[in-house]
């Protein structure tokens, strides 16, 4: 264990602090920087990031997704800005041997972007159709942001600053086989990208087919004021917690501490999300006078990969399906590599069934639970 893991797992029980306010968060100025033109940069398979782990919930990449098909403009390819990943590549280092960061969402689409605001305010005047618009979007902005084309104001996710992460865990001896794979693919001859393929492949089995999502007392995503990050530190000042809840509650803690001291800024209304201090939101948090991360666009190197990942995940789920076809011509060695490397459909992770709500307002039955 790291002298960084040691003392992080003294300060995993350590109570959440109270987060600053966030009102005003979008008047911080933006000011262009060398890191304002930072690039966007994938993560999880197939990227320099391997070590963080991926699963695009909006892009219905994985069974526990509830966004069938996908929303228009997703990406199974998940990107940040080059500086968050360095963040999040210190943050996954840091955590206790066989857990893993798993990124849920980070650079969003305003066309995505969108779309989830429209869900979450349909749902509330749905529940509340007396309510002003103003009340309705005010609440809506707790758990999406509205949409913004002003350069001044970007959406927080649009800038690949904000990310919306979970912590995943493998048992000793899947962890094992998951070190062993890594070692060969730190050693590989770079050349070698038939084995090296193959590899990754085995790697993402193992965790799809074995990692089970900690116990954050919501499900991730979830629209309520149990989501908020602080929720289970103040009702524990006043009720004693449940098994369950303590749990939780040090699962909370130790994502929170894992993420701060990579230098990322929480959020307090959703445990799961955090944002960069060079971001708007991040800069508010942190007390910074000013903001750098505006709105990102993808490069066409981005855009390679996303469609790579896009029909990677397409055929390999009509692979583990049975179905056969003609590859294209050049893509013979890869059809037969994918063909003998699956062994299980890649859409399952079955270990992390119901652990992804839908954008929406808490339903009343969720209430009355």
């Amino acid at each position: 264990m790291t002298h960084q893991q040691e003392t992080l797992q003294r300060q995993e029980t350590a109570s959440i602090p109270e987060i600053p306010p966030l009102a005003g968060w979008k008047e911080i100025p933006m000011v262009e920087t060398e890191r304002t033109l930072e690039p966007l940069v994938p993560l999880g398979m197939f990227s320099e990031h391997r070590n963080i782990l991926t699963s695009s919930v909006y892009a219905n990449e994985h069974h526990n997704s509830p966004y069938g098909g996908g929303l228009e403009g997703s990406n199974i390819a998940v990107f940040v800005r080059e500086g968050v990943a360095e963040k999040l590549e210190k943050a996954a280092d840091t955590l206790p041997a066989g857990n893993y960061l798993m990124v849920m969402d980070a650079y969003r689409s305003l066309e995505v972007q969108g779309a989830l605001y429209e869900q979450y305010e349909n749902g509330l005047k749905a529940q509340h159709p007396d309510w002003t618009e103003e009340q309705l979007s005010t609440e809506t902005q707790k758990y999406v942001s509205v949409p913004s084309y002003d350069p001044s104001r970007p959406s927080p996710h649009n800038t690949g600053a904000s990310v919306d992460a979970v912590i995943v865990k493998v048992n000793t001896e899947v962890q094992s086989e998951i070190e062993a794979i890594d070692t060969k693919l730190d050693t590989i001859d770079p050349n070698n990208w038939q084995a090296a393929y193959t590899l990754e492949i085995q790697r993402s089995e193992l965790i799809r087919r074995n990692a089970q999502m900690l116990n954050f007392a919501t499900r991730f995503d979830y629209g309520g004021p149990e989501a908020a990050l602080r929720y289970l530190e103040e009702k524990s000042l006043s009720n004693e917690l449940t098994d369950d809840e303590t749990e939780a509650l040090n699962n909370r803690r130790l994502l929170y501490s894992v993420m701060t001291s990579a230098g990322l800024a929480p959020y307090a209304d959703e445990w799961w999300h955090y944002n960069d201090p060079a971001s708007q939101m991040g800069a508010k948090v942190t007390g910074r006078d000013r903001a750098e991360y505006g709105a990102a666009e993808l490069s066409e190197d981005n855009r390679q990969f996303a469609q790579m990942r896009r029909l990677h995940h397409l055929n390999s789920v009509r692979l583990a399906r049975g179905e056969e076809w003609i590859p294209a011509k050049g893509l013979e060695v890869q059809y037969k590599l994918a063909k003998a490397a699956l062994s299980d459909n890649p859409k399952n992770v079955w270990r992390m069934t119901n652990t992804v709500a839908k954008i929406e307002p808490p339903k009343q039955e969720d209430l009355a639970a």
